[in-house]
């Protein structure tokens, strides 16, 4: 018989095996930082971020685990930024984000963003940032966004933002509020509304340079020029170099609206401002430069304003306008009739070729320029100017023309090496059978300028029109057994026979002589005999076809003399080297 107590515990344990376990409660998901820091009161209400010791936001990351180190990176983020070595800060961030692609998406994290980069005057990167739809009415996003459109000179923009940053702006103390008041002053010049300027300037110093140079240019556009002028010298007597630059052009704005200065001497005037490359003084520099130019009808000096304007300014729906402008200074430079001005015109389209007009109107241009090159003996400088339209152009069939058009200029300048490489760039592309012969032609001229007569040759085998190049390399090479069998194949008809058709035969005879072919040089001395009769190479043909003849050498002298003075063969002679 079992005992009662010992059956319970059998049955209790069997009913354990049997019965199911319950399960351990799920454990809640971590969440990421980019979640937390979204559910988070957006930071710097007031311009005022978190401040922690250096030493207390490292030892933070030092301690960090995989859970807890982007808010540690955060807290240091926060403090770099309050106390403004936003390069640091902006590796911080970037570090973040690198980690969590999910913080961009968050509010605080482009706020921070924006803020930094519109601190190291990186301002359209900064507005991009700040024009995030969750930071479309948060103040301190706001006073921002007025900062880094002011700075690109994008009032409108600005503007927009204005009533928005009020609030962040008016909470900050007096020097923090200083950079948001001078721009929402310049959105007041902007908008013209000088009269708001004085009012929002009035929390600055009569001595602050840069509140100063907003008031002249308010009392300027009030009428009160003795008042707006004396600010403006007071500036450039104290302020920054670029707020000098900036009174200093004032001025001269100023002066030549009032006609009191020439446009020679407003030129002068500004010869003394230094500019900083692509911010509003520049910018107004260059308009005013520009303009002066166009009143002294300088082509030069409009394309070195204009030119500068339309590279490193975004001039909105002006950049075609302004394109056309430049385009027109380029015209009146190559179609201008001053001849000796030809190289230094050259030179300033060369250094503004990237206004040319595209198609065939700015080939035309640079062709014409090409032309005046060439016809003051610049071949090398039309060369490079055509070489450049050559490597613009998509390599096809229609740059055959072209390529021949410059590697003869590279022959007439010297250089046939450039006018081997320029034919040889376009090898591959199969050209009409008539601009490939021409091809061949100059390269073979070019290679036989280069102390290579025999490849000459190889190329000219069997291409179309090279008898003549062909005949005037074996002449120079002395290869009298095949010159004479090619060159009899060319020889003229017996009678009226010209400069060149004398040149040819007198050749055929040397050729004749000298490989001993008495009967050729017989018959050949039978049927030109009557055509030479007339002419002043009849000497030099007698002597050179006389049956059995001793030499004599005043009649040899005579005789090569009359040869040397008709022999310019058109293939090498028509394309002599010159600088």
């Amino acid at each position: 018989m079992i005992r009662p107590r010992l059956a319970l515990l059998a049955l209790s344990t069997s009913l354990i095996g049997t019965a199911p376990v319950p399960a351990p409660p799920a454990a809640r998901p971590v969440a990421s930082f980019a979640a937390i820091l979204a559910e988070q009161p957006l930071p710097a209400a007031n311009g005022a971020w978190l401040r922690t010791q250096d030493s207390t936001a490292w030892a933070a990351i030092a301690r960090s685990t995989a859970e807890t180190r982007q808010a540690a990176r955060w807290t240091l983020a926060q403090a770099l930024i309050a106390t403004d070595r936003m390069a640091e800060a902006a590796g911080v961030l970037d570090t973040m984000v690198a980690d969590d692609p999910a913080l961009a998406l968050t509010a605080a994290w482009q706020l921070a963003h924006g803020v930094v980069l519109a601190r190291m005057d990186r301002s359209r990167a900064a507005l991009a940032a700040l024009d995030a739809p969750l930071l479309e009415s948060y103040p301190e996003a706001c006073a921002w966004r007025v900062r880094a459109a002011d700075a690109l000179g994008e009032t409108a923009t600005a503007a927009r933002a204005m009533r928005c940053a009020v609030p962040a702006v008016s909470a900050r103390g007096r020097a923090a509020r200083r950079g948001f008041v001078l721009a929402f002053a310049d959105v007041a010049l902007a908008s013209a509304h000088p009269g708001d300027v004085t009012r929002m300037l009035a929390t600055l110093g009569e001595q602050d340079s840069a509140a100063n140079l907003r008031r002249a240019r308010a009392a300027l556009a009030l009428g009160d020029r003795p008042g707006g002028r004396l600010l403006l010298e007071r500036v450039a007597l104290h302020g920054t170099p670029g707020e000098r630059a900036e009174a200093t052009l004032a001025l001269t704005e100023d002066r030549v609206a009032t006609r009191e200065l020439t446009n020679a001497a407003a030129l002068k005037a500004l010869d003394t401002v230094t500019f900083w490359r692509g911010d509003a003084v520049e910018r107004r520099a260059l308009q005013l430069r520009w303009r002066l130019a166009d009143g002294r009808s300088d082509p030069r000096a409009a394309l070195a304003a204009g030119a500068t304007l339309f590279r490193y300014f975004d001039l909105g729906d002006q950049t075609a306008p302004t394109l056309l402008r430049l385009q027109d200074h380029l015209r009146a430079l190559v179609t201008s009739a001053d001849g000796a001005a030809v190289g230094p015109a050259a030179g300033l389209f060369w250094d503004y070729r990237d206004l040319l007009p595209g198609g065939g109107e700015g080939e035309t241009i640079a062709a014409r320029l090409a032309d005046r090159l060439a016809a003051a003996g610049l071949y090398a400088r039309a060369a490079d100017l055509l070489r450049f339209l050559l490597e613009r152009r998509p390599a096809d069939a229609a740059t055959g023309p072209l390529s021949i058009r410059v590697a003869e200029l590279d022959l007439l300048a010297g250089a046939p090496d450039r006018a081997v490489r320029t034919l040889r760039a376009g090898q591959a592309i199969v050209f009409p059978a008539d601009i490939q012969a021409r091809r061949r032609t100059i390269e073979a001229t070019a290679l036989v300028r280069l102390g290579k007569p025999d490849e000459a040759l190889a190329l000219l085998d069997g291409t179309p029109g090279g008898d003549a190049l062909r005949n005037d390399i074996l002449w120079q090479k002395h290869d009298w057994p095949r010159f004479a069998a090619d060159n009899a194949r060319a020889l003229p008809p017996p009678r009226a026979l010209d400069a060149a058709a004398q040149a040819r035969v007198l050749r055929q005879a040397v050729a004749l002589s000298r490989t001993g072919d008495r009967a050729a040089l017989g018959a050949l001395r039978a049927r030109y005999a009557g055509g030479f009769a007339a002419l002043d190479t009849h000497d030099a043909f007698d002597f050179l076809t006389a049956p059995a003849a001793t030499l004599d050498p005043a009649k040899a002298d005579k005789a090569f003399a009359k040869l040397s003075a008709l022999d310019a063969p058109a293939p090498l002679a028509g394309l002599a080297g010159r600088n």
